[in-house]
């Protein structure tokens, strides 16, 4: 927003446009067109005197001579384009600076600005013309002419007029001054509230604001006068730069009605503010609204403590999410082998017991597969601890590749291991066992090539239908088929009904 007083405004503005009105004047009817006409005459002038000193030469067929005033009258004069001495047949008879195609046909002894022509006589006889082609003239603006009498007059008349228009808009706004409708017990009740208040009337002009708004603004009460108020630079709190679609102190006088609860952001001398506006319009007596009361309670500090609040909730329900992510963890590594991500003993008992109540509730059968490597020991004493994790590692992989449903496995102890099968009878387990059995002598012969004879294990198999109580019973039954296997020869399955 302008700063200056509405004085200094105004008497600028009558002294900018009574020097609008000399310049234009002398646009059209002065300085130019008298410039215009004395260049042409210098111009003309100087054609006249080559055409008399050009008469004497020719007459004594002397055209070495006008050929070489030619090229220096070019060569010297910058505002020279070309010059050439035609007959009048056409034809030129000596020409500096190309002069064919500098040269513009013009009416016949007629001369323009740029193009001057005068005729030349032998005797009495017309015997041709000097032609010389001047540069086009600069279009210069004035501020470029500074030192002319024109620019010297318009500066003079804009000084002087600026300064008498202060004189005389001082005495004249006092009785134009907008805040002259307000009584001065009205000013001054509203300077004593701490809440800001202006008063605008029906273009939006400032006709009263208390000192409460003009200490927030950094402005002095009557540099506001007279302004439009929603041309101050407001936009809205929530997105800085972007002005509501109305201001408040618009709607009050357009909808005749009190318009609450705006947030308004302002920027003055690098200091943000953001102010809860109020307005209510301001009726005559036929219930039109001529302005409009807005009031501005500056709620900057406590919305910078919202935004501290918001950010410290941030940044809490950020800590939450990390000690949510820290309690995963911890419920992973309490529940997971850290080895083969495998349920440990515990988590894999407590989940067996879950479906197996699940099964019994639905009638369902639940089986559960136990499998054992075979040798493991051996192969940790012949290859070392690495060796055995690979193979173990390579063998869960297997089993979560073989299981269609991403079945619950759990490591049972070192090289023991328990699936668990929901809503399988014991003759497809013991199908899906035997498929184990084969795809880990595969897989762990073709990954662990360290190993220097074939890897097997040997697998046990148990149902719902053989009888067991509860989870722990099952796998218990489908751990003593395990061994039965073991006993009698390794690399095989053993069901619990069979054995």
């Amino acid at each position: 927003m302008n700063t200056l007083t509405p004085i200094t405004r105004i008497s600028m503005s009558l002294a900018l446009l009574a020097l609008g009105i000399f310049l234009s004047g002398d646009l059209f009817f002065g300085v130019r067109s008298d410039e215009d006409q004395i260049r042409m005459e210098a111009r003309l002038r100087i054609c006249e005197a080559l055409a008399i000193q050009f008469s004497s030469l020719i007459a004594v067929d002397d055209m070495s001579t006008i050929r070489l005033s030619l090229k220096n009258l070019v060569k010297r004069d910058d505002d020279i384009v070309s010059a050439a001495l035609r007959t009048t047949d056409g034809k030129i008879q000596a020409e500096a600076g190309n002069h064919n195609a500098q040269w513009q046909t013009i009416a016949f002894d007629k001369s323009t600005l740029t193009h001057t022509q005068v005729p030349i006589f032998r005797n009495i006889v017309r015997w041709g013309t000097v032609e010389i082609r001047f540069a086009e003239a600069e279009n210069k603006a004035y501020w470029q002419r500074m030192f002319s009498p024109s620019v010297l007059l318009a500066t003079y008349i804009f000084i002087a007029g600026f300064i008498g228009y202060i004189f005389f808009m001082r005495r004249t706004l006092r009785h134009l001054d907008p805040s002259a409708v307000i009584p001065d017990r009205v000013k001054t009740a509203m300077d004593a509230l701490t809440e800001g208040v202006i008063l605008v009337d029906g273009r939006q002009q400032v006709v009263l604001a208390n000192s409460a708004i003009s200490d927030k603004l950094g402005v002095d009460s009557a540099a506001l006068l007279g302004e439009n108020l929603s041309s101050l630079g407001w936009s809205l709190s929530e997105t800085a730069g972007t002005p509501p679609t109305r201001y408040p102190w618009q709607a009050a006088m357009a909808d005749g009605e009190s318009h609450t609860g705006m947030r308004l952001r302002l920027i003055r001398g690098g200091v943000e503010r953001i102010f809860m506006v109020n307005s209510s319009p301001i009726l005559d007596d036929n219930g039109k609204p001529q302005g409009a009361l807005a009031t501005f309670n500056d709620v900057t500090e406590l919305e910078s403590k919202n935004e501290q609040l918001t950010d410290l909730v941030v940044k809490l329900q950020s800590s939450q999410s990390e000690v949510s992510r820290k309690n995963e963890e911890l419920q992973v590594l309490a529940e997971r082998d850290p080895l083969t991500n495998c349920l440990n003993r515990r988590a894999f008992f407590e989940k067996a017991e879950l479906e197996f109540e699940a099964c019994v509730r639905s009638g369902e059968q639940i089986s559960a597969i136990m499998l054992d490597i075979d040798h493991f020991k051996i192969i940790n004493d012949t290859h070392g601890h690495t060796v055995g994790d690979e193979v173990i590692k390579t063998v869960v992989s297997v089993l979560r590749k073989g299981l269609p449903n991403g079945e619950p496995v759990g490591r049972y102890g070192g090289e023991e291991f328990c699936v668990l099968l929901p809503k399988t009878d014991i003759a497809l387990a013991a199908m899906m066992a035997d498929r184990l059995r084969k795809q880990i002598a595969k897989a762990v012969e073709t990954s662990v090539r360290q190993l220097t004879s074939p890897l097997t294990a040997s697998f046990g198999v148990a149902s719902l239908a053989c009888g067991g109580k509860n989870a722990s019973n099952l796998i218990d039954q489908a751990d003593v088929a395990l061994y039965a296997s073991k006993e009698t020869g390794r690399n095989k399955v053993t069901r619990w009904d069979e054995f």
